[in-house]
């Protein structure tokens, strides 16, 4: 059996949280960090294929797990619900999600992102 991809879900909203760490259970490992603190110790001490990460957060601000997401090549999708976020966000390298989503939606750009990113890493 093969593992399956750990998804790092960033939300300091439960129900969000909860609702989308469900909608991933069945094809990923899932983590769940509501702060910025958690989430960059999560990231450093487990096995995360890519971090969903809500751009407002208790403890920190978003860039401080993107950097060290950056640092460790792991990719990060965006997610908000706050247009002016969305602006922000929008002309960059990121790829994003506006809220309220759908979970296809949601699926859809992990999907496209575990596959670019396991492209994209060396074979030893």
């Amino acid at each position: 059996m093969t593992k399956r991809p750990g998804i790092l879900v960033v939300e300091d909203q439960d129900l969000i949280a909860g609702l989308i760490s469900d909608a991933l259970s069945d094809s990923y490992e899932v983590q769940r960090a509501p702060s910025v603190p958690e989430a960059i110790d999560l990231l450093l001490s487990g096995d995360i294929s890519l971090v969903l990460l809500d751009c407002v957060l208790p403890g920190g601000t978003m860039w401080q797990v993107v950097l060290e997401a950056d640092r460790m090549n792991v990719p990060v999708v965006l997610m908000t619900g706050d247009p002016s976020q969305m602006r922000e966000i929008s002309g960059g390298p990121r790829p994003f999600i506006l809220k309220p989503f759908s979970i296809a939606e949601l699926i859809d750009v992990i999907d496209r992102e575990i596959g670019a990113a396991s492209l994209a890493k060396p074979v030893h």
